[in-house]
């Protein structure tokens, strides 16, 4: 059997572990210290001493066994203690670990556990949602007196900054967005040909292509990738930022990150989407164009007359509404994320993924109240709309 290569004295009713070689151990070392330290593990013994001299925070092999270890001692309800822990790196990593300050581990006690109940579960998810909602209330707050200072100063306004990111979330989105956008109305079309040629309905294929692209699949195609695109880049961004301090430091010298950092962003994308709009609404009536005229007998001169008739101007100004709201919804949230990220990389991570959950939650539901309300809208003032 392989000779262990630990320190393991029992004085009393007191046990010293301690002495963990400074080389690397293979598996069966390891299982043989494990062994011989529960062998030693003995009713009599009241307290177990771990000894952290030498050990530093790169000695992942002795943390991880003194980790164990102590596992087992609380298993077997035994007093800890630890001695010689100089390192204040390694009293970090400890501290993650469940060690307290004066030595102590509450390993279970002090780790994140699942709640056992889905009530639980969803009274913290109601908390959780109740914080953001204040906190969102905050930065809109902070946001919208930031911009009034901008009104009322517009020389202030980062010009180069506002034209670098309509460049990123406009320009460079434009060849994505008509792709998407023309797939999209081609499929639509596709799928509508194929049940209207059974009652000799081919016709209003135009009418279902264009009020669907530009009323509802125009906006929303492009938010989606809005979102993808510059949502979660704010987001990373601003966290990224965070993360190292940058934002702190601007708050130190009393500058707003909002009105240098978040503002230029929402003023962008607002500028930028209503355009992607536009071209994501031709780009898919472009495509069910294209199949229609293949696939079926319409000619491209019969496909505008009735796309005119269909799409009423109206319906374009929804679009255009549908694009600027989103915009505002998508450049916000990826803004709000990053700045309440964690200062860790992990918390970028989680900062950039809740932007793009909570953006397309958020899109879909502005996008059925403008569905619904627009058209009321509309009547109140005097015109038709169908």
């Amino acid at each position: 059997m392989t000779e262990p290569a630990i320190k393991i004295e029992a004085s009393g009713d007191i046990l010293k572990v301690g002495g963990f070689p400074d080389t690397v151990l293979g598996c069966e070392k390891m299982l043989a210290m494990e062994k011989m330290f529960l062998s030693a593990l003995r009713p009599a013994i009241n307290t177990v001493e771990f000894d952290y001299s030498g050990i530093t925070k790169g000695s992942f092999q002795a943390i991880t066994f003194y980790t164990t270890c102590a596992e087992s001692c609380r298993i077997h309800h035994k007093n800890i203690r630890f001695s010689n822990i100089g390192d204040n790196d390694l009293l970090a990593i400890l501290d993650k670990l469940g060690y307290d300050g004066s030595g102590g581990y509450h390993s279970p006690e002090k780790r994140l556990q699942k709640p056992s109940s889905i009530f639980i579960t969803a009274g913290a998810a109601a908390i959780k949602f109740y914080r953001d909602l204040i906190k969102i209330v905050n930065f809109t707050g902070e946001v919208f007196l930031d911009f009034i200072y901008l009104i009322i100063h517009p020389w202030k306004v980062s010009r180069k900054e506002v034209l670098y990111y309509m460049d990123k979330g406009g320009t460079d989105a434009i060849p994505i967005v008509t792709m998407i956008c023309f797939l999209v109305g081609l499929i639509l079309a596709f799928q509508g040909l194929g049940q209207m040629a059974r009652f000799g309905l081919q016709i209003y294929i135009v009418d279902l292509v264009g009020l669907a692209i530009v009323r509802e699949l125009g906006p929303l195609m492009v938010a989606m990738i809005c979102i993808g695109r510059s949502g979660s880049s704010f987001a990373a961004e601003l966290g990224t930022m965070k993360v190292a301090e940058e934002l702190d430091a601007m708050n130190t010298m009393g500058l707003s990150p909002a009105r240098f950092l978040v503002l230029p962003k929402i003023a962008a994308l607002v500028m930028v989407m209503p355009m992607l709009v536009v071209i994501g609404d031709f780009a898919g009536i472009g495509g069910g164009l294209f199949l229609t005229s293949i696939m079926s007998d319409i000619t491209v001169s019969e496909f505008y007359n009735r796309l005119i008739t269909a799409v009423i101007p109206q319906n374009a100004l929804e679009s255009l509404v549908k694009g600027f709201l989103f915009a505002f919804i998508i450049a916000g949230v990826g803004c709000f994320r990053g700045m309440e990220a964690e200062s860790d990389a992990k918390g970028v991570g989680v900062a950039t993924t809740s932007s793009v959950v909570t953006g397309i939650f958020l899109v879909i539901i502005a996008d059925a109240a403008i569905t619904i309300i627009f058209p009321q809208i509309m009547r109140l003032c005097g015109v038709v709309y169908l």
